[in-house]
C-alpha cells in the first residue's frame, strides 16, 4: 500500500493540506472535491498497479475476517468438534496434538490427503489424537459408506482404522456390494456390520456432523483442524506445516 500512501501524500501537497487553514480563511469544499477526484483519477492512471494492490489487501483483510469467523465459530462448538464421544478417535485421549478431519469416501481429494493422514498416526500415534468426522455429502453411496464405518467403530472399533483406509483407498463407485467386500478384506464381521448399520442413532449422528459442519461454515471436504491451524482442502505442505509446529509447541 506504499503507492496509495504516496499518492495521498501527493494530494495533500496540492491542495496545501499540509497544515490548518486559518479559521476565518474561506473554504471551498466543492473545489476541493473535484480537485481530489481529478488527481486521484490522474494518478490511478499513472499508476494502475496501485488498484491491484489495493485489491489484494482487501482479498486478505476478507480472509483474515473469515478465518477469525470460522475460528470464533470453532471455539463456540468446541464440545461438538472436539469431544463427541460418538465420533471414531485414533490415539491417547491425552495426546498432545489433535487432529480433527471432515471428509468423505467419494472425495477424490480426502482420497489424496489419506496417506497424510495414516502416515501421521503410523509415525506420531503416541503425540497425536485423530478425531474422525464422518461428513458424506456426495450422495447416496457416501451416505452408505459413512454408516457402514460408524457401524464398525460402533461395534468392532478394533477395525475402523483399517476399514476406513481402505474404503478411502479404493478407487470407483462405492454400491453396497463393494462396501461390503472392503468390510471382509479388512477383518470386519459384515453381517454385524449390516446390522448396526439399521441403528437409526448413526443417521442422527451423521445429521449432527452435518449440522456441525453448517453451523461452522464448511462447505466442503476435505477440511482440517490441525492443532490451532485451520487447513481447508487438501493442502498437503499446510498440513505437514501445522503437524510440525504443533509438535514442536507440545515439546
Amino acid at each position: 500500500m506504499n503507492r496509495v500512501l504516496t499518492a495521498i501524500a501527493a494530494l495533500a501537497a496540492s491542495l496545501g493540506l499540509t497544515a490548518c487553514a486559518p479559521a476565518d480563511e474561506p473554504q471551498s469544499p466543492e473545489l476541493d472535491r473535484e480537485a481530489v477526484g481529478e488527481i486521484v483519477r490522474a494518478y490511478l492512471l499513472e499508476n494502475p498497479e496501485v488498484i491491484e494492490e489495493a485489491l489484494i489487501e482487501l482479498q486478505r483483510r476478507a480472509r483474515e475476517r473469515e478465518e477469525m469467523a470460522l475460528r470464533n465459530a470453532i471455539a463456540s462448538n468446541a464440545i461438538r468438534m472436539f469431544e463427541d464421544p460418538r465420533d471414531p478417535v485414533i490415539g491417547r485421549v491425552d495426546a498432545p496434538v489433535t487432529i480433527v478431519e471432515f471428509f468423505d469416501y467419494r472425495c477424490s481429494f480426502c482420497m489424496v490427503t489419506n496417506e497424510w493422514v495414516q502416515n501421521t498416526i503410523a509415525n506420531h500415534g503416541d503425540q497425536v489424537r485423530v478425531v474422525f468426522k464422518e461428513f458424506p455429502i456426495r450422495g447416496a453411496a457416501s451416505v452408505e459408506s459413512s454408516r457402514a464405518a460408524l457401524a464398525v467403530w460402533k461395534t468392532q472399533p478394533d477395525a475402523y482404522l483399517r476399514f476406513h483406509s481402505d474404503l478411502m483407498s479404493s478407487s470407483g463407485p462405492l454400491p453396497g456390494e463393494r462396501i461390503d467386500e472392503i468390510a471382509a478384506g479388512a477383518g470386519v464381521d459384515v453381517a454385524v456390520m449390516r446390522g448396526a448399520m439399521e441403528d437409526e442413532a448413526i443417521l442422527g449422528h451423521l445429521d449432527d456432523v452435518r449440522a456441525l459442519a453448517q453451523t461452522i461454515g464448511i462447505t466442503g471436504t476435505p477440511f482440517f483442524i490441525i492443532g490451532d491451524e485451520i487447513i481447508p482442502g487438501a493442502d498437503m505442505a499446510g498440513m505437514q506445516r501445522a503437524l510440525l509446529e504443533a509438535l514442536e509447541a507440545a515439546s
